[in-house]
């Protein structure tokens, strides 16, 4: 499998043109702090459930629905969305340290 892998590294580098010497002797980029990288997530949580709400209080006020179900709707999906998102990167941070 390695040898795979060294093949397809060597022929991406010849056709890209870059020299395959820099890719080996790289060193590894530096990982983030996970605590800032938690700390802007409540904010992102945020911004995303509240542009949900904007999207059904829109349809709300353009499908002239009562009970405002769009945007109980939508601000739910937002809340899932951002859950999603919150973990997809918390495993992501995890399975990198």
């Amino acid at each position: 499998m390695f040898n795979n892998q060294m093949f397809y590294l060597r022929f991406l580098s010849y056709i890209c043109k870059l020299n395959f010497s820099d890719l080996e002797n790289k060193e590894p980029k530096k990982k983030l702090n996970k605590w800032i990288v938690f700390s802007s997530m409540p904010f992102q949580m945020g911004v995303t459930i509240y542009l949900f709400y904007l999207g059904g209080k829109w349809l709300d006020d353009k499908m002239q629905v009562e009970g405002e179900w769009w945007m109980k709707g939508c601000t739910l999906l937002g809340v899932v969305v951002s859950l999603y998102y919150f973990i997809k990167q918390a495993n992501y941070i995890n399975k990198n340290e």
